[in-house]
């Protein structure tokens, strides 16, 4: 065996190379640590291999990855022209992985076929296991899902972008796959798994995203197929789809917030213990019923109090005040809001209110109607009050529109890698925002974090780098690849998406290895000289 200048083989190189790219692709849903252990093992086994100059060449050599290491120096460009130089700083350490990820990948050696299908599988099932210890521990504790995820390990919203992944990863391995029976069977049961998890985990963007997917891959197969009764078919089955999905939501809506006309003076005035009720229509309402009709609290604090060690007049679980949550999971109940109305209640009700769930229907179905009855009472509380906080849609919209405040003020260059959060703040207080302080966040979108930071000639560069990489490797021709594409560019929409670890090495690791190491003649082309085989 002929060794190589480094201090280990190509062999143990490549054995190597694939453990760290399992530590990675297992740890990318699961754990900041596992992704910055096997970080440091892909500059570890770099700088072991030797071949310095022949790993230089590949990249300088590979525009690909030129462009998207680009992205990274935008953000040291930006530097120059921020004040708060600890916040640049920091921000460039999360962002390090848009360098060094696409530098090391454009001289690895390609991955094989079947060690590539292996990567697919310890993905899929890192995101299962995940999914199924958070599901045990919900059942548990009766702590949300999106709580759990987040707490012990990503993001629910990162976290459900590696499930849409894992879903149509594993979908066009076992299409293109001939194996057992038995595989597809198993691989049908964690398609079928997963998919109710991503809709159980209450994930808007994640069953959107999935939804989207879904309708592209089926006008694909349309325009594609040369066979009329099938495009005839599948056209039949899209628009009633489409058509279900506007009826369904027409209906969802009109259902959660009629209500039935009252005259305020023909409603009792007293209790059955004589003290008084409030009725307020104006209030805001809960699922087409009225939160503060039918209401003494007076009666529901000494009730409340009888029932549950937590304080009436402090917060609940999810440090939203809890006299509120239990005014709206009464109302959701068509209970009144009184000393009786408590009694009604069961412990699992109690349970529920002081973990923060404010409406019964909440834990009912499979998570979509949950979501979209949230989205709903935010918009109505928006739309009565013009305060967004603690409502994450609505919020969305106020950090769009001072973004783009920001924007008209700094439009070609920009405010700088250090400077958005204070332009942010500034902003804010400018506008005199009714968002509480713990809200005032940054753009979540982000397009509109990039135009914001580096004026729309930074903004077009970043989408020339992310649309050139691929279209220079021709990787828009593997499917697998071109639905990770889609995912994270419609991520990008509703959320920050590269602003955190989780985020960025989703984005990095996946695109250079798409781009740099799936098996095929064309990986082996990136780097001739660096795979020969001794």
């Amino acid at each position: 065996m002929k060794w190589s200048r480094g201090i280990i083989n190509d062999i143990w190189y490549e054995r190597l190379l694939f453990l760290a790219l399992a530590i990675m692709i297992v740890g990318i849903p699961s754990s900041n640590i596992l992704m910055s252990i096997s970080q440091f093992s892909f500059g570890g086994l770099w700088l072991m291999h030797g071949h310095y100059r022949e790993k230089w060449s590949a990249f300088v050599n590979n525009k690909a990855a030129l462009a998207l290491t680009s992205i990274f120096l935008l953000h040291m460009l930006g530097i120059f022209y921020s004040t708060d130089m600890e916040y640049a700083l920091k921000d460039l350490r999360i962002k390090l992985p848009m360098l060094i990820i696409p530098f090391m990948f454009s001289a690895f050696p390609a991955v094989s076929p079947k060690k590539f299908q292996w990567l697919v599988y310890f993905f899929v099932g890192s995101v299962i296991v995940v999914s199924i210890y958070s599901t045990i521990v919900h059942f548990m504790t009766h702590e949300e899902v999106r709580q759990i995820l987040s707490r012990d390990f990503i993001s629910h919203i990162r976290f459900s972008l590696s499930m849409n992944l894992a879903i149509f990863s594993l979908i066009i391995l076992q299409w293109k796959k001939k194996t057992h029976f038995i595989n597809h069977i198993l691989a049908a049961v964690a398609v079928i798994y997963l998919l109710f998890f991503l809709f159980f985990l209450e994930a808007f963007t994640g069953v959107i995203l999935f939804l989207f997917i879904l309708l592209c891959l089926l006008l694909y197969y349309i325009f594609s197929t040369q066979k009329i009764w099938k495009k005839i078919s599948l056209a039949v089955i899209v628009l009633l789809s489409l058509t279900l999905v506007v009826w369904y939501l027409a209906r969802f809506v009109e259902k959660n917030t009629q209500y039935q006309p009252f005259d305020i003076q023909k409603l009792d005035k007293f209790t059955t213990s004589g003290n008084p009720y409030l009725h307020n229509p104006d209030g805001g309402m809960e699922n087409g019923q009225f939160l503060f009709v039918y209401l003494c609290e007076p009666e529901l604090r000494e009730a409340w109090q009888q029932r549950s060690k937590m304080s009436f007049d402090g917060n609940d679980a999810q440090n939203q005040k809890l006299r509120y949550t239990l005014t709206r999971y009464l109302t959701s109940k068509g209970l009144r809001k009184d000393k009786e109305g408590i009694a009604v209640l069961t412990d699992g009700d109690i349970r529920n209110i002081e973990n923060g769930i404010a409406n019964v229907n909440y834990t009912r179905g499979i998570g979509v109607e949950s979501r979209l009855m949230k989205i709903l009472f935010e918009y109505q509380n928006f739309k009565m009050t013009g305060d967004a906080s603690g409502h994450s849609v609505m919020q969305r919209i106020e950090y769009w529109k001072t973004s783009w405040s920001i924007i008209q003020k700094n439009f070609w260059f920009g405010v700088g890698t250090g400077d958005m959060n204070v332009a942010f703040q500034q902003e804010y207080e400018l506008q005199n925002s009714k968002l509480d302080p713990e809200w005032r966040l940054r753009s979540h979108n982000q397009y509109l974090s990039f135009w914001v930071g580096f004026g729309l000639l930074g903004l077009l560069w970043f989408l020339f780098a992310l649309i050139y990489a691929p279209l220079k490797t021709r990787s828009f021709h593997n499917l697998t690849f071109t639905i990770f594409f889609i995912i994270f560019m419609a991520s990008m929409l509703t959320e920050d998406t590269i602003e955190s670890q989780a985020g960025v090495t989703f984005f990095v690791f996946f695109n250079s290895l798409f781009l740099f190491l799936y098996p095929g003649k064309r990986a082996e082309e990136t780097n001739p000289n660096l795979h020969e085989k001794n």
